[in-house]
């Protein structure tokens, strides 16, 4: 499994481990589903859970996030990013396992308020993902479908 590596590990820091869960979801115009919170946009998806396992979190974080249920079709990759961010407040490493994924319907209004649904053309959401290694994750599913 690939595991690449973004960012610049700092020696004087401790990293907080984040692994999470993230879809690469098409539209009929082949623009990819992002999330826009106000530090930037993401992929849907989030943090694993407890003992929940990568499928019930990617399920759990689209309801969440966009009120979607989905089906999940095929792993894409896993890759990691060492980041300080400004929203927790903290270095991070965070680890994504990526999946290409398909909305099924919208089952409810999304929990989380202040995270936006927003279609980006392919180049827009490579250019404007907040997260390296979501982007190289987004490069990594085109070439899957």
């Amino acid at each position: 499994m690939t595991n690449d590596v973004f960012g610049e590990k700092l020696v004087n820091q401790t990293y907080v481990d984040r692994e999470g869960v993230y879809a690469v979801i098409l539209n009929d115009k082949n623009e990819v589903a992002t999330v826009r919170l106000p530090h930037g946009y993401f992929l849907p998806g989030g943090g694993l859970e407890g003992v929940e396992s990568k499928e019930a979190c990617l399920r759990r974080e689209c309801i969440e996030e966009l009120g979607w249920n989905i089906e999940i079709n095929q792993f894409v990759c896993k890759a990691s990013n060492y980041y300080y961010s400004n929203y927790r407040h903290l270095y991070l490493h965070a680890t994504g396992h990526f999946y290409l994924a398909t909305k099924l319907e919208q089952i409810t209004q999304p929990i989380e308020r202040d995270h936006e649904l927003v279609w980006l053309s392919l180049d827009e959401c490579l250019s404007q993902l907040h997260l390296d290694h979501q982007a190289w994750a987004v490069k990594k599913a085109m070439q899957l479908i």
